[in-house]
């Protein structure tokens, strides 16, 4: 979601055409602050049917006017020309910035430059490679350092599909970043793809999909590879933190975007979440005291279904179109539709189980003190049977209260997020990309194996938190590792 939106205008959304609808906010400054501030106040007093008009996935737009700090590796026109205004700046940019400079920066006169000299031969395990690869070798750098490397940034819409945020990056790729070097008479027939988050279901899509044979690989950073429970998290109590204030903060707000917004949907738990064991607890205090879904199938069982545990529950059917905007046949119901969407999200899931780029190279967080969902837990007086249990009362903020045949009424509450990862994605999802395919995984944070407890700048094990991914040390290092050994792969030179 760290793509910045704006209005197109094509309905009634209270947004004016080119209006900015989703800046994600700099947080790491007095200006950016109070921009941030800006932007929160804007969306503060919106309601959910307000959030639905402005985030509609076919009323939106990239938006590639936001701030860009180059930090003097380029001229801001050439990096406004390369799309660094459509992404977040400060989650993203630094690491741009970063790539620049030090690929481009990697030999002098038969010598390796300072970074390369002190850094760049270091073992990858030193930092969290699992699979134990080998270190780069002067061959490597002297083939990596024929190649000028020019860092372009790809904004998609994140609130369509993934599939078709997949073929934008192609359109993206083939009409503006290698139509540039067409023009100019420079050699560019192929890129290398560093995405974030979501972007890595993206750049699935591209490579697996859409079978684009212009990639020389990818690397993925905090992919939930398998989905992230925090989604049904977010559909049923909201978001926590800044996001809540644009995305919503309650079950109404979040909903009404959300369930609307096939991108989003996507993020849910695949059916091979943590190879297929159930991840949703209802009630209990323990493992073994209560009920746990999926037994089969998430889609049937969790996101379509409209028990009181279901994504979106009968209760709150109102909240999927709550703007009464979204197109449907005539005699279809809210939950017709949604259905469809659903079906949808299982296919593209489906379509893109244990596929992964050829080459591809992942780092995730590993960290109890970024703590995620890698279970969901309604907690609470335990629930053996899903039968005779109705709901009384959804606060949509975490709190239900029950009836049950033979009971007196009870409450649950949904559990806080107890597991290792990046404060997203648990390490269950960030950890699963495995096969040929996959020629480096690197796992940072304290959790696991001793070994691969790698430290970062402060001189700490800890992880790091998921938007924030890239600023790390680590992170940084093992995707320039990464470049260079995709890089390799060019036999053009």
């Amino acid at each position: 979601m760290g793509t910045n939106l704006q209005s197109a205008g094509k309905n009634k959304s209270g947004a004016e055409k080119g209006e900015a609808v989703w800046r994600p906010p700099n947080m790491d400054g007095v200006g950016p602050i109070l921009s941030a501030v800006g932007q929160l106040f804007s969306y503060w007093f919106r309601g959910a049917a307000t959030r639905q008009r402005r985030l509609d996935p076919s009323n939106v737009l990239i938006d590639p006017r936001g701030p860009i700090d180059t930090e003097g590796t380029l001229d801001k026109e050439t990096a406004k020309k390369r799309g660094w205004g459509t992404v977040m700046r400060s989650a993203y940019q630094p690491v741009m910035c970063q790539m620049e400079r030090t690929l481009n920066n990697i030999m002098e006169s038969g010598e390796l430059l300072r970074w390369w000299s002190e850094e760049g031969l270091r073992n990858p395990t030193d930092y969290g490679d699992e699979m134990q690869g080998a270190p780069l070798t002067m061959d490597d750098l002297q083939h990596a350092a024929q190649y000028r490397y020019d860092v372009w940034a790809g904004g998609y819409n994140w609130l369509q599909s993934n599939k078709d945020s997949g073929a934008d990056i192609i359109r993206y790729i083939d009409d503006v970043v290698l139509a540039h070097y067409k023009r100019t008479g420079e050699a560019a027939e192929k890129v290398i793809l560093v995405t974030h988050s979501m972007g890595g279901l993206v750049g699935r899509a591209v490579a697996c999909l859409h079978d684009y044979g212009k990639l020389l690989g990818v690397v993925h950073g905090v992919m939930p590879a398998t989905g992230a429970p925090a989604t049904y998290h977010h559909c049923r109590c909201g978001y926590d933190g800044v996001a809540q204030v644009i995305l919503g903060s309650n079950a109404a707000e979040v909903t009404a975007v959300m369930a609307n917004s096939p991108g989003a949907l996507e993020l849910v738990p695949t059916s091979d979440y943590n190879g297929g064991k159930p991840w949703l607890k209802l009630g209990g205090m323990v493992d073994n005291d209560a009920q746990w879904l999926p037994e089969k199938d998430p889609y049937e069982e969790i996101y379509k279904s409209r028990e009181w545990y279901g994504l979106v529950p009968a209760h709150n059917e109102k909240h999927l179109d709550p703007a009464g905007v979204a197109p449907s046949k005539r005699g279809a119901s809210r939950f017709d539709k949604f259905d469809v969407r659903i079906e949808a999200v299982k296919a593209f899931q489906d379509a893109i189980s244990e596929r992964f780029p050829t080459p591809a190279y992942i780092h995730y967080g590993d960290d109890l003190r970024h703590r995620s969902w890698a279970a969901i837990h309604w907690k609470g007086r335990p629930v053996v049977r899903l039968s005779g249990v109705a709901l009384v009362e959804d606060d949509g903020e975490g709190d239900l209260k029950m009836s049950a045949e033979g009971f007196a009424p009870f409450k649950l509450s949904f559990a806080d997020a107890v597991d290792a990862g990046d404060g997203t994605v648990p390490a269950t999802s960030g950890s699963a990309p495995a096969g040929s395919s996959v020629a480096a995984r690197f796992r940072h944070g304290s959790e696991g194996r001793g070994e691969f407890a790698r430290v970062n700048a402060k001189g700490r094990t800890e992880g790091y938190e998921h938007q924030a991914s890239y600023e790390d040390l680590r992170t940084q290092w093992a995707t320039l590792y990464s470049l260079v050994r995709i890089a390799g792969n060019a036999n053009w030179a």
